[in-house]
């Protein structure tokens, strides 16, 4: 099997921190919860590491995914990773954060550049107008990777000040951009939903904060049916709203200017793997081109379709 440079670093990188292969072995079998020989197999390169093995690999072993992505040829310069350990930002992750932000406020002076998202969750520039919203996806993805003494009850997660900030800036930036463009999985509320039951289940969340979720939800749908409607923002710009008839394997953000074009996709709730690449870029405008195709446009027009959408979002919702 040809190992690939993500693959070569990732060994590299383990060997520095652990010499010995047995205990790496060892500390690997542990850590990923798997058999010794399958460990090994991984370390051969006869089978894969997979994204989250390597993000608990990398997060437990004190190294950054972007320490294994870079690579000493253009080809693999084409991608980078950014990944955010919310709550627990460092100064460095918080100044990432806001010169993207930025650079979305510049977006106005550029009259012909647009952005969008695509996917099956709710994309950063809505969840980030939400406060109960965004503080779910800070719980589940800390749920996710965090060991297991060090997981907190979504009570118990807070959202920093500066962060909320420059959430509040994203919402602003985004919706006094000149051209929006969202596509959706049809069932995006739904997934939702039932994150939020199954972590009421295993009692990480009360039954008030089920409630306090479900009243964003319901803001979530009345904007969103209001955008929808007039097709352009409460600022005046304009937006265009799809419901997607096939299903998406990742959730896609980018910014087509002028001066740039940037491709994300998010693998997980804060950690993205970007580029600035044009060719990347003309390769999700493909597809994007392909998906409005197949879509279907709910906003300004097509009103039978969108009042039965959002009526039944609003019944999923009140399952909650």
């Amino acid at each position: 099997m040809k190992k690939d440079f993500l693959f070569k670093n990732l060994i590299e990188v383990l060997q520095d921190r652990i010499p010995q292969r047995g205990r790496l072995a060892e500390e690997l079998t542990e850590l990923l919860g798997i058999e010794k020989e399958a460990v090994y197999r991984r370390l051969r390169g006869s089978v894969p590491f997979s994204f989250q093995e390597i993000y608990k690999i990398s997060t437990n072993l004190g190294f950054s995914l972007d320490s294994i992505a870079a690579s000493t040829t253009p080809e693999n310069k084409q991608v980078s990773v950014l990944m955010l350990e919310l709550p627990d930002l460092q100064e460095n992750d918080y100044k990432k954060i806001e010169e993207f932000t930025d650079n979305i406020g510049r977006l106005k002076e550029d009259k012909d550049s647009e952005s969008g998202a695509i996917g099956s969750i709710i994309p950063a520039s809505f969840s980030a107008a939400y406060e109960n919203i965004f503080k779910f996806y800070i719980f589940k993805r800390s749920y996710q990777f965090a060991n297991s003494w060090k997981r907190r009850a979504y009570a118990e997660t807070n959202t920093p000040e500066r962060i909320k900030q420059i959430n509040r800036e994203l919402v602003e930036n985004v919706r006094n951009s000149p051209k929006s463009v969202y596509i959706f999985d049809r069932q995006f509320i739904e997934y939702f939903v039932k994150d939020v039951l199954f972590f009421f289940d295993i009692r990480m969340i009360s039954r008030d904060d089920v409630l306090l979720l479900k009243g964003d939800l319901h803001l979530l749908i009345n904007d969103l049916e209001r955008f929808s409607t007039n097709g352009c923002f409460d600022s005046g710009s304009k937006v265009e709203i799809y419901l997607a008839n096939i299903h998406f394997d990742a959730n896609y953000n980018y910014i087509d200017a002028t001066s740039y074009k940037l491709t994300t996709m998010r693998s997980f709730a804060f950690t993205d793997s970007y580029s600035f690449d044009e060719a990347v870029f003309q390769n999700m405008k493909n597809w994007l081109t392909f998906l409005k195709r197949t879509s279907t446009l709910i906003s300004e027009g097509n009103a039978s379709e969108r009042i039965r959408f959002f009526e039944t979002q609003r019944k999923i919702v009140d399952s909650l």
